[in-house]
Parts: structure tokens; C-alpha cells; sequence
């Protein structure tokens, strides 16, 4: 079938167009596999996948941020903004589990009595996990023996200045681990960007007059090409910004008629592949996409990829640090599936 494909690129708001006629995205359907997450010594009920990363040690570990019996529903932010602490106290239940990807089997779980609404996680080259929590509009990081060593943002306090959050989703880390960035967040637009101290260094907006971003939801930084992509979720696009210049301009913009709400990015070094994923929508099931990576083709769209069974609501992706294996976490049902056959 013909079809006339648009893909937008922009260079610091300096749009150019690149028109691929008669071009057909391959449609792939691949059967993925479901994690079958278990404990010998306790039983394990998933909860709400908000979070996933993969070891970047060990490439049979993946570490799952997930939500226990809590649920995020009318009820959690009475006003849209605040969390409601009346009525929801901690999570009881370990909220974070470190998985061997070869059989289910949970190796380590924690964070009980600790979190209120998790979401995102990120593990940096040096094993420290990053976790948002958007009830409490706080960045937390953990040191790879699991103590806490650092907080960022104000306790259950929203706010859009250098020392505050509102609901942040997601945390991207430098290899070399004194860039910490946040993506801020479900009622602010912005990335805030962070020394490894935890201090105030920027934040990356776009410029006014443009079309903001509607919930940045996921970050992948791809330090080959000095770039920080944003999951710019509302606006159906992703948005990419140049992190070696001081402005923190945008460097490049895809937008694709294909799009839908884009939840989660991840990227593969080795095949210079970006992975997303987009949510379920009334009328449209959820579906996977792959661009291109890289340098002279970049944000091309590649391949459309969708589970036989159907996606039920993803929520985040991993990539297994080998390349081999792209994890997807859902939040309905609540599951992990992964692939192992994607373009």
C-alpha cells in the first residue's frame, strides 16, 4: 500500500522537511515472552510497572520499580497536583525487585514502608538506582548497597523553581556520572539538569511561542551524538536536546503521523537503535516503534512493532546491556514481557 511519510527535524526551531513518498514502514507482529516473576522465599504480587533498567554489570539482572497494591486513580491527587496523604500512607509492600531475566526469580527486593507512587528508575554506570516518586515530587538515589545518598526536591512540596519538582517521571545519567537529568514532569515542562552533588546547573525548555512539552515521561541520553531525548508524551513526539551547548537548545525534533503518545524510550548502542513505545489509546492499541540512531540518519523510522497478544498499557522500557533483549513494563495488566526479535 502507498503511503506518504512525514518526518520533521528540526535544528534549533530551524524546521526542515523530509517527505519519504511511497516509503512502508514495516508493520512487525513478534511474540514476546512474559517475565514469570517469583520468590522462594515469599510470595511476589506485581504491582503497577512504573519502572525498569537492566544491570548494567549484569546482563541477567533487571531491577523493577513497581507500585504493590497502590494504585494510581482518581482518588491519589484530589486537585491533580497534591497527593492525597489522608487517605494513602507508604506502600507496604518491597516496591523495587531485582530479577534474574533468565528465570523470574526475584534475587533481592526492598523498598517497603518507603515510597508513595513510584515511577521511574534508572541505574548509572556505577550501579546507583535513581527512583522518582511523583507523590512526593522527589528524585531519590540509592548507592548499589542500597542506602540512600542522596534527595532531590521537597518532600510531598510541588514547585517549578531550582529546589522543587512536580511529579518528576524520569532520570537520565551521564557515563561518567556528573550529569544528573530530571524530567519534570506530569504539571511542569521542563528537564532539569544537576551536578553530581545534587546542585542546581539548568533546565531545558522550549523556547516561547513553540509548542511546550506536554509531559516529558521518559529521557535517553545518547552521548555519540551529545544528544538528551525526551518522550514528549502529549504531543506524540520526541524531542531531542544538544547537550554540549550552554543554551541547551534543541537540536533535533521527530515527528511522525504514525506517533502516539510516546510513554518510554530506550536506546542500543550497538545496533544505533532508539526504541519507543506509545500508550493505549480508545481506538489504538499500543504499539512499539524503532528509529535510527544514527548520525547521518537520524529519527528515521524504521519498523512499527506490535505484540501477537496485544500490548494491554505500557509504561517504560529496557534495553539488556548486550543488545539482545528489549523489556517492556506494563501497568495493565501488570507484567514485564520482553523480545529478543526486533529490527
Amino acid at each position: 500500500m502507498k503511503s506518504l511519510i512525514f518526518l520533521l527535524v528540526s535544528f534549533s526551531f530551524v524546521y526542515t522537511r523530509s517527505i519519504n513518498k511511497r516509503e512502508n514502514i514495516p508493520i512487525l507482529s513478534t511474540a514476546g515472552k512474559y517475565l514469570n516473576i517469583y520468590s522462594k522465599s515469599k510470595e511476589i504480587e506485581l504491582g503497577q510497572v512504573s519502572g525498569l533498567a537492566t544491570s548494567i554489570k549484569d546482563q541477567n539482572q533487571i531491577s523493577i520499580f513497581h507500585r504493590g497494591s497502590r494504585e494510581w486513580n482518581q482518588y491519589s491527587f484530589p486537585d491533580g497536583v497534591h497527593f492525597d496523604r489522608r487517605r494513602f500512607g507508604p506502600i507496604l509492600e518491597n516496591t523495587i525487585l531485582d530479577v534474574d531475566t533468565r528465570t523470574g526469580e526475584v534475587r533481592s527486593q526492598w523498598g517497603n514502608n518507603t515510597f508513595y507512587m513510584p515511577h521511574g528508575l534508572t541505574i548509572d554506570t556505577q550501579e546507583n538506582i535513581w527512583l522518582t516518586d511523583v507523590a512526593m515530587h522527589q528524585v531519590f538515589k540509592y548507592s548499589k548497597e542500597r542506602t540512600l545518598v542522596l534527595s532531590l526536591g521537597e518532600r510531598f512540596v510541588p514547585g517549578s523553581d531550582s529546589t522543587h519538582f512536580c511529579k518528576p517521571t524520569d532520570v537520565a545519567v551521564s557515563s561518567d556520572g556528573k550529569d544528573i537529568y530530571v524530567a519534570d514532569g506530569y504539571c511542569n515542562s521542563r528537564i532539569v539538569k544537576f551536578d553530581s552533588n545534587g546542585k542546581y546547573v539548568r533546565q531545558y525548555q522550549i523556547p516561547s511561542g513553540e509548542k511546550q512539552l506536554v509531559i516529558p515521561h521518559s529521557l535517553v541520553l545518547i552521548e555519540s551524538l551529545q544528544l538528551l531525548c525526551v518522550a514528549d508524551r502529549e504531543n506524540r513526539r520526541i524531542v531531542c536536546f544538544n547537550i554540549k551547548s550552554n543554551e541547551g537548545k534543541v537540536k533535533t525534533i521527530i515527528e511522525h503521523p504514525s506517533l502516539s503518545t510516546i510513554y518510554a524510550l530506550t536506546y542500543n548502542s550497538l545496533k544505533n537503535h532508539l526504541y519507543a513505545i506509545s500508550g493505549k489509546g480508545a481506538r489504538t492499541d499500543a504499539v512499539g516503534y524503532t528509529f535510527s540512531a544514527d548520525s547521518k540518519s537520524f529519527g528515521r523510522l524504521l519498523s512499527i512493532w506490535k505484540a501477537n497478544e496485544k500490548f494491554g498499557e505500557p509504561h517504560d522500557l529496557a534495553m539488556s546491556n548486550n543488545g539482545q533483549f528489549l523489556f517492556v513494563g506494563e501497568i495493565r495488566p501488570n507484567r514485564v514481557i520482553y523480545f529478543d526479535k526486533l529490527l
